[in-house]
């Protein structure tokens, strides 16, 4: 690929623009400030050794020209200067901090365990190596943790979803590169990665209105309301707003998926046309027991369909891309020395795909 040469000139350097099908090297920012590559990759990486006003210019025209860092080169380029042989990639950090050591990658949330084979996938193609670390392990404290990634030379962290009512992990932040999975937390001004779950529950709302239903009905657990912060509950009530005849029922709040008896009184009482849950797949169970034909007598729309293609109608959230993206940010951070709790918080929200189905009546009825 090409760079263009404009027809203008600064002193004896030629201004370099970028097009569509320019791949913008080091050598392109170096050009266009007149210093050399070197200057150019110390002021990216936010070296000291250079006065920040050097800093900041050179990373305002790399910027602007679009140069992007590849992320193999720069991990190899940090093995080489720390003296570790190839073979040894640079190691982040899944942090689990769910209830158990295997809670994470064996969730009963398919999106959840997705995030992590997400993360580690992405990690070995960016040439880093994923390792999951337990919050709880042996009761230490965040302060212990943080010495324990810290003398293993880990650098990055991915926190993934975090178990709900305990204490927020007491880290030493300004030691790590870190990004967390799952609804922005006022009390922790972390980047985040989430789905869009407000975005989730309108799609629902907007493809079960264009099949035809008019009284839908979300059913989740208590917990869910304080996790996603209503964001649900949210989606549903604005866009019942906006999609004309539309009556919601009454949401119902599980204690647990063990007691559905609850799930069949709201039925008779409510009357929901049809169901929208996270948690389908156990309400599809269960009401096919009842004698319930789907989507005949009664439609479901789930908010976490396991995969594309799913037998669920509803939105897949893809939780390996989020997984993914969570860890491309890590790696961004790593790149620019970016360590510690930033004072405004950033949150990259991952919009769902919506998943025709079969639990819900066809386009032509």
């Amino acid at each position: 690929m090409g760079i263009g040469l404009a027809g203008r000139k600064r002193g004896a350097v030629y201004i370099l623009k970028q097009t569509m099908s320019t791949s913008v090297t080091m050598k392109t920012v170096a050009i266009e400030a007149q210093v050399t590559q070197a200057t150019v990759s110390m002021c990216l990486a936010n070296n000291p050794r250079i006065p920040l006003a050097t800093r900041t210019r050179i990373q305002a025209i790399a910027e602007r020209l679009g140069y992007r860092r590849n992320p193999y080169v720069s991990a190899l380029m940090r093995m080489r200067r720390q003296g570790n042989p190839p073979r040894l990639w640079p190691l982040l950090a899944l942090v689990n901090g769910l209830d158990t050591a295997a809670a994470w990658r064996n969730s009963t949330a398919v999106t959840v365990r997705q995030m992590s084979e997400g993360a580690i996938k992405r990690a070995a193609e960016c040439g880093y190596r994923a390792e999951e670390f337990w919050l709880g392990r042996d009761g230490m404290s965040g302060e212990r943790f943080s010495d324990v990634l810290h003398a293993r030379g880990i650098h990055g962290l991915l926190l993934g979803p975090m178990a709900t009512g305990v204490p927020l992990p007491r880290l030493k932040w300004e030691r790590f590169s870190a990004v967390r999975l799952g609804v922005p937390l006022a009390a922790l001004t972390l980047t985040t990665v989430c789905n869009d779950h407000f975005f989730s529950s309108v799609q629902v709302m907007r493809e079960c209105w264009k099949l035809g239903y008019r009284r839908p009905g979300l059913v989740m657990l208590d917990m869910h309301l304080e996790r996603f912060q209503g964001r649900w509950n949210g989606g549903l009530l604005a866009s019942s707003s906006i999609l004309r005849g539309t009556k919601p029922v009454r949401t119902l709040l599980l204690k647990s998926w063990d007691d559905l008896a609850p799930l069949g009184e709201w039925i008779k009482r409510a009357r929901p046309d049809v169901i929208i849950s996270p948690f389908a797949k156990i309400i599809q169970t269960y009401l096919v027991t009842m004698g319930w034909r789907l989507p005949q007598d009664i439609g479901l729309a789930s908010l976490a369909c396991e995969k594309q293609g799913d037998e669920c109608s509803g939105i897949f959230q893809n939780g390996r891309l989020i997984g993914a993206t969570g860890i491309d940010m890590v790696i961004s951070m790593l790149e620019h020395n970016e360590t510690g709790l930033p004072a405004q918080a950033q949150t990259l929200m991952i919009e769902g795909i919506w998943n025709p189905g079969r639990t819900l009546r066809p386009a032509e009825a």
